[in-house]
């Protein structure tokens, strides 16, 4: 039986894609945000064929996010994506470069517009690309959650549910859970969440343990 978070999921998401370093923590960033359904990290951004994190080529870290546009518009999400990065500072991989994937036109006009508006308030050139009609290429399992997968406590009940690596990719609770363990989202949710999450008693007081012990 699907756990309550995903019943409730909704079915009329927009896609957005971000670059901002290493994709591990922007899948949690992403992850504790409200309306955001789901989460995947990948590469994007070149045009080496089929990249993978060994042969990733001219290609980017990113992530995915699957948002509720209703209840999350694009303009927060971009929001995050600027407090959570110095966009005058350059990568020394290309691989880590910050970025903005817009998928849509209205995405694309408003990308550019953060840009111009972050680059008004900076003395210094932006290194933070505008990437129009990426092909996003899904990483491997093991980065998918890889916060999450660092708490075995947590990360194998939630995966008993999701027993494939796509399915688990793609959990609306992994990627909360996530966002939890990353420190992205803060204990007052807890006591909303943890009635919608997978999660056995054991397993929920652990979560509230370690997400307290990070907002302490």
């Amino acid at each position: 039986m699907r756990p309550p978070i995903d019943q409730a999921a909704s079915t009329h998401t927009a896609e957005a894609i971000f670059g901002l370093g290493c994709f591990w923590g922007p899948d949690a960033l992403f992850g504790g945000m409200d309306g955001v359904v789901r989460t995947c990290v990948g590469y994007a951004g070149g045009s080496t064929p089929d990249p993978t994190y060994e042969a990733i080529g001219d290609h980017i870290e990113t992530v995915r996010v699957e948002y509720d546009p209703e209840a999350l518009p694009y303009a927060d999400l971009l929001d995050a994506f600027w407090a959570s990065h110095d966009p005058t500072r350059a990568p020394f991989k290309r691989q880590y470069q910050t970025a903005l994937f817009p998928r849509t036109d209205a995405q694309v006009e408003q990308a550019r517009a953060s840009v111009a508006a972050m680059a008004e308030r900076k003395e210094s050139a932006l290194t933070t690309e505008v990437i129009e009609g990426a092909s996003f290429y899904r990483a491997e399992a093991y980065h998918q959650k890889h916060k999450l997968r660092r708490h075995p406590e947590l990360y194998e009940p939630v995966r008993a549910v999701y027993p494939s690596d796509q399915a688990f990719a793609n959990a609306p609770a992994a990627a909360l859970v996530n966002g939890y363990v990353g420190g992205q989202r803060a204990p007052r949710h807890l006591d909303d969440d943890l009635p919608r999450l997978p999660l056995p008693s054991e397993a929920a007081d652990r979560l509230r343990a370690v997400v307290t012990r990070r907002f302490e």
